[in-house]
C-alpha cells in the first residue's frame, strides 16, 4: 500500500467496521476492494454467514468506491440512498473479497455495482445509489473531523 489515502483509511478499524472485521485492500478513484475473514460471529442460527453481513460489506465497499480522496487527511462522505442485494450462494466460513465500482455519477449522486466472491465463487451482488454529504462531492474532500 503506497497510497497515503489508502493507508490512512485502511487503518480506520473503529465502529461497525470492527464488528464486520473487513480490511480495505485497494482504493482509488471509482473503485474499492475490501476483504474479510468470516468467523463464528458472522453466522446466523443455521450456521451460514448472515445475509446482513453480506449486505453490510456490499454497502461499505460501495460507499468507499465513490469517496476516494487523494488529499491525505481529508475525507469524502456519503450516505446510502438505496441498496439492492442478490444472494447466490451460502458461506459457512472463508475469506471474502468485495469489489465495488462506480458506474455513473452526478454532482451529488453516484451509482455503484458490487460483488462478493469467496475462493472464486460468486456469493452476492449489489447495486446501490449514494448521495454525497458534508462536502463529499468535492474531489479534494474536506478535513476529517
Amino acid at each position: 500500500m503506497t497510497d497515503a489515502s489508502l493507508q490512512l483509511e485502511a487503518e480506520n478499524t473503529n465502529g461497525f467496521r470492527e464488528v464486520l472485521g473487513f480490511t480495505l485492500t485497494e482504493w482509488g478513484p471509482e473503485r474499492a476492494v475490501i476483504t474479510a475473514q468470516m468467523a463464528e460471529r458472522h453466522l446466523n442460527r443455521n450456521g451460514f454467514v448472515h445475509g446482513g453481513v453480506f449486505a453490510s460489506l456490499l454497502d461499505s465497499a460501495s460507499g468507499l468506491s465513490g469517496t476516494y480522496c487523494s488529499v491525505p487527511g481529508n475525507i469524502r462522505r456519503c450516505i446510502t440512498i438505496s441498496l439492492n442485494t442478490h444472494f447466490m450462494n451460502p458461506v459457512k466460513d472463508g475469506f471474502l473479497e468485495v469489489e465495488a465500482r462506480v458506474v455513473s455519477r452526478g454532482r451529488k449522486i453516484f451509482f455503484v455495482e458490487s460483488k462478493i466472491t469467496c475462493e472464486g465463487t460468486l456469493i452476492a451482488t449489489g447495486q446501490g445509489t449514494f448521495r454525497y454529504v458534508f462536502g463529499g462531492e468535492n474531489e479534494e474532500g474536506v478535513p476529517a473531523g
